[in-house]
């Protein structure tokens, strides 16, 4: 008798704190429902993922063994690019999305017009919660998951500072802290380890948090990191980041105390494009301060948008 069994899934390049939270969370959710479910990350974790997290009883899979006398169904969270879907994953077996990145709602509510949620929030651990609600689990999470969706909230918001907040993620990182154990003073042991990794290895953290975009036909990459107050990175940056001669990139960096993004290019093109986008001024010729943070999303939104 063949057994169908969930798998919930992310992007196959890295897996960040809302990839981590959203896999656990929901793969505990459809058990909780009943389901044969597992989530499973074959990549590495980034830097938004420190020890003290990695020390946490996660049950997460690092590889998918499929078994002839199995069927499987496979549901994307925080994803909705089929190009980075992991390998195992059969698009013509997708049955869920839940995403907040643009650029496929059409694509997904064409194949899954009941299933595909990809909405404006600033987490999609915001929109595992309220499936937790819907589903009335909410009481049944457990305190590791719990813990994941409520950091993943503050970080992928920026301490809800970054412009893509919505009041969906304060009232979710509101009612999940009813189920966390963490300690008060979380959100500063969090940022601190974080910033703790940044200083041992920069370019390794940046290169694990890079996307390759095309822009007008060329490639560049872009790269993100969060850190709660930016200024020491800022002043021996270009010291400790080298990049090869012919590779252009971007390099957000999120100075979320300040309220304020740092970014860095090494590419007169992409200089000039942002400039187009980013209200800031140079601080030297790599560095453009701007005014508020921004996630790179938003700037790639700014960016891939064709201008009418």
């Amino acid at each position: 008798m063949n057994t169908k069994k969930q798998i919930v899934s992310s992007g196959k390049v890295y897996a960040d704190i809302d990839v981590l939270a959203c896999v656990l969370a929901y793969s505990e959710l459809l058990t909780l429902k009943g389901h044969q479910a597992s989530g499973i990350i074959t990549g590495p974790w980034n830097q938004t993922i420190p020890n003290t997290i990695k020390k946490w009883p996660i049950n997460i899979g690092k590889h998918f063994a499929a078994t002839p006398t199995d069927q499987y169904s496979f549901i994307l969270v925080d994803l909705s690019d089929p190009k980075f879907m992991e390998e195992f994953v059969l698009l013509e077996n997708v049955v869920e999305v839940y995403d907040h990145h643009y650029g496929y709602e059409k694509f997904w509510k064409e194949r899954l017009p009941n299933y595909a949620y990809i909405e404006k929030v600033g987490a999609c651990a915001t929109l595992i919660w309220e499936k937790y609600k819907e589903d009335d689990c909410n009481s049944s999470i457990s305190s590791t998951s719990a813990n994941l969706l409520y950091t993943a909230i503050f970080a992928n918001t920026l301490n809800f500072k970054s412009g893509v907040t919505d009041e969906r993620d304060l009232i979710a990182f509101e009612e999940i802290s009813k189920y966390i154990n963490l300690p008060n003073e979380w959100k500063s042991i969090y940022y601190q380890e974080i910033a703790a990794g940044f200083d041992k290895e920069l370019s390794d953290h940046i290169k694990s948090d890079t996307k390759t975009i095309n822009l007008e036909g060329l490639p560049f990459y872009f790269g993100q990191i969060e850190v709660w107050n930016a200024k020491s990175i800022i002043v021996d940056f270009t010291s400790r980041f080298t990049p090869l001669s012919d590779e252009e990139w971007l390099i957000n960096i999120a100075s979320i105390e300040e309220g304020r993004s740092y970014i860095y290019s090494n590419s007169a093109r992409l200089r000039h494009k942002l400039l187009e986008i980013v209200d800031g001024k140079a601080v030297n010729e790599h560095f453009l301060k701007a005014h508020r943070l921004w996630l790179r999303k938003e700037i790639l939104r700014e960016l891939l948008t064709p201008k009418t």
